[in-house]
């Protein structure tokens, strides 16, 4: 069953050679046979060939041709035959380039058929004892050739089963060494030529595999026909040299490992090199599995937006329901008003809305309108505009203004700071301007700073907050001058120290008593101040603001900050002013209205007094009662005054005019000197404690204590 390349075949007859007789040969053990060579005095008739044809270029080069060359009858003995298997073929000059007739040539058996005898014409006579003196009759077969290796191997040995086999060189391997070892397929396998082996080369599978497999369109494309195949540590590709498809991995060198992509957030289950995956609009994270800051409700078609009010929201959302993470005082689903207490809902405030002042008399309020915006500020064009500088103890130090940089300056000689003070403009009330901004320029002369928790100082209402100069973002102070901006807020970003509640830092603004800002930070440097600006508001027309508040009062409070008392109501505590309580008129039941600062009352009802509290001159009565009919005229001639006797309810005048009674004029020398201490009576004698004996003459000893 061992195949080889044919080189020649050479019969010797012991008879006469056969008028007609052909080699055959088949290359497998159970395959057909093929025609070698037909010889035959006469080919046509007898094998359908053309006697002595040949080969053109270009034809079939595997056909077998007949030839009358080997049939005559002579010699009657010995005669030969041979035949090349490459003769007459055009392509037999470049057998290595020619696998037609490198398949010629293959042979596993080879078998001669003896078809006519060569007679003297005694087949005429048909004499039996003649005919059988005809016989066939080969006396040497000999067969030239290699064993069929294909280049690749220099002999035949015998395996395990005793068969012939080519001791396969070159990374080959086969009966024939026909093909490529296996893991050795990285060109197409070919037979080893005189000028090249053309061993079988290994596949290059970056040590990830070693099963491959001949690719001629790879081949084609890149010059390496190996394809891997059962690549391991989950990579892919002809090289392995790629992750499968789901998998990444971060170096050449290192294993793949699972992308693992969300299959609801990613775009494919495909990430990079990182392990990054691609996700849809909206949806964050290595494996897409969570939404971005300000997204929510994960599905396929990603996260949704938010929707929240940039105002009053941090932006970012529930991400599962979509509910708005609002500031501090700010709520609704998408955080767009403000809560109960506050106003103003403000992008640029960290809270969101401000906390209705109202001089604490009332939680609710909104935006008023009318009013515009208005910069109180110096830009010291001509002069200090009344700026001052002390030292921290309080003491005035010199300031100077610059008519060239038109700026003003003030230096220390020790490291004791200086500091500028703000003129009255910038003070008394500033409430409006709570949660704007102060904003200042400055430069030092030398770069050499030491800085401190008050560099900044706000003074008012009996409270003091300070900042350090680079608070709120604000640089370190340099030779150039530089804007520095800080909030009026008691806000835990702009730290003022110490912390005030939002009602106490607009308390402290309602009644700013001093700014000072620091002007030196080391020894014999100066410092520069320059366009100082308060941003505030006032009413009038301009460009429009909504941080003014207009409050909703309640009973007993009226103005547009519930800063006046309503009619009716007084001061509780009048030095507080617009921060005390208003209560109502304490009037006795005489008088709806009272004046709101000192609570006297508008008295009626023929009363007197702050409360109301005493009849009016004429009048008789307990005005406290509380009722219109309280005091009543005195019945004494000329409307005079008149008093009642508390222990008999009588009622008396006290202002008798000449011409009356003795017993009133008695009664009223007794009411007049009744307290005076008279003999043997123990003061103070009141005038319910003493009666007139009417038979003593003089009426000055008849006054007695009861």
């Amino acid at each position: 069953g061992k195949a080889f390349d044919i080189t020649y075949v050479r019969l010797k007859f012991h008879t006469s050679r056969p008028e007609s007789f052909a080699i055959y040969k088949r290359t497998r053990e159970d395959g057909p046979w093929v025609p070698y060579q037909y010889y035959s005095g006469s080919c046509e008739s007898t094998y359908h060939k053309v006697n002595r044809g040949f080969i053109r270029t270009g034809e079939d080069e595997q056909q077998a041709l007949c030839t009358d060359e080997f049939s005559d009858i002579s010699p009657l003995t010995g005669g030969n035959v041979a035949f090349s298997t490459l003769e007459g073929r055009p392509s037999a000059y470049n057998f290595d380039n020619s696998p037609v007739l490198q398949e010629w040539v293959t042979a596993t058996d080879i078998r001669v058929t003896l078809n006519r005898l060569n007679t003297f014409g005694d087949e005429v006579f048909n004499d039996p004892k003649v005919l059988k003196s005809y016989y066939y009759a080969i006396s040497d077969f000999a067969v030239g050739g290699r064993c069929k290796c294909n280049g690749h191997a220099s002999e035949c040995v015998k395996n395990e089963l005793g068969k012939l086999v080519c001791n396969c060189k070159h990374n080959t391997f086969g009966v024939d060494c026909e093909k490529c070892l296996p893991f050795f397929n990285d060109r197409p396998w070919r037979r080893a030529t005189a000028e090249s082996a053309n061993e079988c080369l290994p596949c290059d599978c970056n040590g990830r595999s070693q099963e491959c497999y001949f690719d001629p369109e790879l081949y084609r494309s890149t010059g390496h026909g190996g394809h891997c195949r059962g690549c391991s540590d989950n990579t892919d590709g002809a090289h392995c040299e790629r992750c499968r498809d789901s998998f990444y991995r971060l170096g050449s060198e290192e294993g793949c490992l699972p992308c693992s992509c969300n299959p609801v957030g990613s775009l494919s289950t495909q990430c990079d090199s990182y392990g990054q995956c691609s996700c849809k609009p909206g949806v964050m994270g290595e494996k897409c599995d969570r939404c971005q800051p300000g997204f929510h409700s994960l599905s396929e078609a990603g996260c949704r937006p938010c929707s929240c009010n940039l105002a009053g929201s941090t932006g970012e959302c529930n991400v599962e329901t979509g509910r708005c993470t609002c500031k501090d005082n700010v709520e609704g689903f998408h955080c767009e008003r403000c809560k109960p207490g506050f106003f103003h809902l403000d992008f640029s405030n960290p809270r969101g809305c401000t906390p209705c002042f109202c001089y604490g008399h009332s939680s609710v309020c909104t935006n008023a309108v009318g009013y515009s915006i208005y910069f109180i500020t110096s830009t010291f064009q001509f002069g200090e505009d009344e700026w001052r500088a002390e030292q921290r103890d309080g003491s005035e130090v010199s300031l100077q203004w610059s008519a060239e940089t038109q700026d003003i300056s003030v230096i220390s000689n020790t490291y004791f700071p200086m500091y500028f003070v703000a003129p009255r403009k910038f003070l008394g009330n500033q409430v409006l301007s709570y949660g704007q901004n102060l904003t200042f320029s400055f430069r030092v002369d030398r770069r050499d700073t030491r800085l401190s928790a008050e560099d900044l100082v706000l003074e008012g209402a009996g409270m003091r907050v300070s900042v350090p100069l680079i608070a709120q973002g604000n640089p370190y102070p340099s030779e150039n001058a530089l804007t520095y901006t800080f909030r009026l807020h008691e806000a835990t970003d702009y730290p003022w120290r110490p912390a005030l509640s939002a009602f106490d830092f607009q308390k402290l603004l309602h009644n700013l008593t001093s700014i000072k800002i620091r002007g030196t930070y080391s020894e014999r440097s100066a410092g520069h101040l320059d366009d100082v600006t308060i941003t505030s508001a006032r009413p009038g027309p301009g460009v429009p603001v909504a941080w003014v508040e207009s409050c909703s009062c309640p009973v007993g409070y009226e103005g547009q900050f519930c800063e006046r008392c309503s009619s009716g109501y007084r001061r509780e505590t009048p030095s507080l002013g617009p921060y005390s309580p208003c209560v109502p008129c304490a009037c006795n039941g005489h008088s709806e209205t009272c004046e709101p600062e000192t609570g006297v009352c508008n008295c009626r009802d023929n009363t007197a007094g702050s409360h109301c509290e005493k009849c009016s001159d004429g009048y008789y009565g307990d005005a406290t009662a509380g009722t219109a009919s309280d005091c009543q005229p005195c019945p004494c001639p000329g409307s005079s005054s008149c008093a009642i006797v508390p222990r008999t309810k009588e009622v008396v005048c006290t202002s008798c005019q000449a011409g009356t009674t003795v017993v009133k004029q008695s009664l009223l020398f007794c009411l007049q000197t009744a307290r005076k201490p008279l003999d043997g009576w123990q003061p103070p004698c009141f005038p319910a404690d003493f009666m007139l004996d009417m038979a003593e003459s003089t009426v000055q000893n008849n006054c007695k204590c009861l």
